[in-house]
């Protein structure tokens, strides 16, 4: 059969859940192909390939973009649909909206090739775990225990068919799941979708993922690593020493990962910048200790952040840092003292984004029951997270100031003393605009490409 994968965007890093499915099909002895919805054109694309399958991946963003794409090349063209992903599994109710024959939920491989081997048969898939039809609506089945059980990832059908090809930056997974709740975060909703179903944290051996990363390297331009995972390290632990020492000895690129505030010591620190960590993101997310454990949950020790982000610096890393704006609860000094501390502890890139109650989550319950947004024109997803707050307990005023701390408090933290307190006060009595928005984007490409990312030589 003819399965035809179908995106929104990539962004900056090619879509790792598809290559795994693709992987799947290839080995059931299938073709595969790839649409991006923002690049190709679906109809010409489904008309020159004419697949069996048209399968879709929805995020957090850009559903309501496939969905209307999947309704135009439906009514021209025959194919059995199903979509998987963030959005269907977060927003399964969105169902009978999308237009397609079958929701995937959760994790998707064996769902995939079981939802395959049906259709080879041309026999009814409501029966398969994991899947929503409108005859059908099917718990999860537990989770893969060991990932290298899974196929090679197909990294060629995203790498191959895109701008990414050619790319200095590549992205991997080590691993899968995250241990901790935050209340704003899907990873909250997952871990009691998969309740009792097996351990939500696993993780692909050293050699699996060694491998995967030298055939990506010999086969494209490669010359940094960004390791996408929820939480790359929480300690110091076997498999983090032989990655370090065989990422060390057979990859030798500088690579990016995440890391929490709460847990980075010496110890660690040391391990990463021995194997060529170049950067690590971390979030505070919010300077009141009120916010960050009740509001958010973030289940943070108590340290001195400051303190734990010089300490970073001084093993040479450099730190981008993500400060959730306009959060219920925050006060206005809250945000405004994130530049303080990325000053005072040297942050390399101070990321900001406003607090977007996602759909599924508790922050949303929260807001839901203290009636902080508007459900008629809230927007659940990541796109509110680049514009103003729309929660209803700030003033327009404290929108705006909050705002332009997001546009230029990663620079104003860098400014000189006399500057830096000039700077503070412009932004509580100028109007978000045109040139702060160009200041932001600027700054932020320089950082990304040279201080998080390392994207051009020397």
């Amino acid at each position: 059969m003819k399965i035809l994968f179908v995106i929104y965007q990539l962004d900056f890093a090619d879509h790792v859940a598809i290559a795994h499915l693709s992987a799947v099909a290839k080995e059931r002895g299938h073709n595969t192909y790839l649409c991006i919805i923002k690049e190709h054109n679906l109809l010409s694309l489904v008309k020159s390939i004419k697949p069996e399958i048209v399968a879709y991946s929805a995020n957090i963003y850009g559903f309501d973009e496939l969905v209307e794409s999947h309704k135009i090349v439906k009514r021209q063209h025959k194919f059995i649909s199903i979509m998987g992903g963030p959005h269907p599994t977060f927003n399964p109710d969105t169902f009978l909206h999308s237009g397609v024959d079958a929701y995937c939920i959760g994790e998707g491989e064996l769902a995939f090739e079981d939802f395959l081997e049906k259709v080879e048969k041309d026999e009814p898939f409501d029966d398969v775990l994991n899947i929503i039809t409108e005859n059908s609506n099917n718990p999860v089945r537990p989770l893969i225990k060991n990932l290298d059980d899974l196929p090679f990832p197909d990294r060629d059908l995203t790498l191959n068919n895109s701008y990414l090809r050619d790319t200095a930056k590549k992205t991997f997974y080590t691993s899968r799941g995250c241990p901790f709740k935050c209340y704003y975060c899907c990873n909250n909703y997952y871990q009691q979708l998969y309740r009792g179903k097996g351990p939500v944290v696993r993780r692909f051996s050293v050699e699996r993922i060694i491998r995967e990363i030298e055939y990506v390297k010999n086969n494209y331009r490669t010359e940094f690593i960004k390791f996408g995972d929820d939480l790359f390290a929480l300690n110091v632990d076997k498999w983090l020493e032989e990655f370090a020492e065989e990422y060390r000895k057979k990859i030798s690129l500088p690579f990016n990962c995440y890391l929490r505030l709460d847990t980075v010591n010496d110890r660690l620190l040391k391990l990463l910048k021995k194997a060529g960590c170049y950067s690590v993101h971390l979030s505070v997310d919010s300077m009141s200790e009120y916010v960050r454990e009740n509001i958010f949950g973030r289940q943070m020790k108590k340290v001195d952040i400051a303190e734990q982000l010089k300490l970073i610096r001084s093993f040479g890393i450099n730190t981008w840092v993500n400060y959730m704006l306009a959060a219920p609860k925050s006060t206005l000094d809250n945000d405004i003292n994130t530049i303080e501390l990325s000053r005072e502890a040297d942050v390399t890139y101070a990321s900001y984004s406003t607090t977007v109650p996602m759909h599924g989550t508790k922050l949303f319950d929260y807001c839901i029951e203290h009636d902080l947004i508007d459900l008629e024109t809230h927007r659940s997803d990541m796109e509110g997270c680049y514009e103003p707050s729309t929660l209803k307990c700030f003033s327009d005023r404290e929108k705006a100031i909050r705002y332009n701390i997001y546009l230029l408090g990663a620079i104003i933290a860098k400014l000189p003393k006399p500057f830096y307190q000039l700077a503070i006060n412009m932004i509580k009595v100028v109007p978000p605009n045109y040139i702060f928005r160009k200041i932001r984007s600027l700054f932020y490409l320089y950082n990304i490409e040279n201080k998080i990312f390392k994207l051009h030589a020397g």
